[in-house]
């Protein structure tokens, strides 16, 4: 996202844009639109509202004050805690792959962090700063 656009009106489009897309999709294949348990629809509200609506402006906002590569560090993070809340509050097991998949990405998490709070400079033929802007 450029820095030039605001973070409010880059959501409400693509918000518009994704939903347009699945309406279509869904009208091409008959699926229904209403027939469903009003208890689904305050669901439905819920997932629109907390997970998409606010953590898209979340994540648009913090775009603009901590920056693309420290946000897409911490999003990955995201599946990692998935897997603990299913564990913790659903009761789920966590398969061998995700834990050891979970150690992996936590520890690449903690060296970027950590690199970054120390203010540590990666070598220069490891840094990827030259890939940035072309041109």
């Amino acid at each position: 996202m450029s820095r030039k656009i605001d973070a409010n009106i880059y959501s409400v489009v693509v918000f518009i844009i994704g939903g347009s897309v699945l309406l279509v999709y869904s009208l091409l294949n008959n699926f229904s639109l209403t027939h469903y348990e009003s208890s689904d629809w305050l669901y439905f509200l819920l997932l629109a509202i907390i997970p998409t609506i606010f953590g898209q402006y979340i994540f648009n906002l913090l775009l603009k004050t901590i920056g693309e590569t420290t946000v897409s560090v911490g999003i990955i993070g995201e599946p990692v805690l998935a897997i603990m809340l299913a564990y913790l509050l659903l009761g789920e097991t966590i398969s061998a792959f995700q834990f050891v998949g979970g150690l992996i990405t936590l520890s690449g998490m903690l060296m970027y962090f950590a690199l970054k709070s120390y203010h540590i400079q990666l070598p220069k033929f490891l840094r990827l700063n030259r890939f940035r802007k072309l041109g």
